[in-house]
Order: structure tokens, then C-alpha cells, then sequence
């Protein structure tokens, strides 16, 4: 049975995650992409299957997000020197611009988060 804390944390869950997500509507990029572009930031040249296992996606999941990042010219793809067979990711200029937008609103979602800790949640 579900206790009172487990669905107020819950609660709290699902509001982040949507307060999160209309946040990014201006920017024009999905919580997904956004997780993705923060890591190359952090990761240069980083593997779609090392990307996949960070964020907890099956490589396809992040296969289809890497397409729609590289058709926004936001994340430049090319083959490994060293295995023919994987690609390489890094972030374009432009990402890196995107990025920090993401960034800024990352540091608001922290901010916003801190307002809801009274609640004192306990796990």
C-alpha cells in the first residue's frame, strides 16, 4: 500500500518534471534533448551508447534524438577514429549556445525545487 510521503513525493515529482518541461518550450527542445546536449557539454566526443547509458534510454530512444539534434545543427555526429562502427557527438556553436539557455533554466528548476523542500519529504 501506498503510504501519504510516497504520493506527496509523487506529486512533487510530476510537478518538477512538468514545471520542467513547459520551461523548456521556448527553448524548443524536449527534456530528453536537453539531458543529452548537458552531457556532451560535459562529455566531449561521447558515444551514443555511452549517452544512451548515462540518461537511461535504449540506444534507439537516443538514436532518434541524436537525428533530431543533428537536423537542428545543434549536436555534429562523425564516425570514431578508433572504431569504424560508432559515432562520436559534440555539441556545434549553436548547441553550445542552446545549452546554456538549458543551463539557466536548470539553475531556475534548482531554485524552484528549494522552495518546495518545508515539505520535508523522507525517504
Amino acid at each position: 500500500m501506498i503510504g501519504d510521503w510516497q504520493v506527496a513525493f509523487l506529486e512533487v515529482v510530476l510537478r518538477l518534471h512538468g514545471d520542467f518541461r513547459s520551461g523548456l518550450d521556448p527553448i524548443r527542445v524536449t527534456p530528453l534533448q536537453a539531458g543529452l546536449m548537458l552531457y556532451l557539454h560535459r562529455c566531449t566526443d561521447a558515444r551514443v551508447s555511452e549517452a544512451a547509458s548515462h540518461l537511461r534510454v535504449r540506444p534507439p530512444a537516443m538514436t532518434d534524438v541524436v537525428q533530431d539534434l543533428v537536423r537542428k545543427r545543434w549536436v555534429t555526429k562523425r564516425r570514431s577514429v578508433h572504431d569504424g562502427r560508432a559515432f562520436r557527438l559534440r555539441l556545434s556553436r549553436r548547441g553550445e549556445a542552446i545549452t546554456r539557455s538549458i543551463q539557466h533554466h536548470v539553475r531556475q528548476m534548482e531554485a524552484h525545487a528549494e522552495t518546495l523542500r518545508p515539505l520535508r519529504l523522507t525517504v
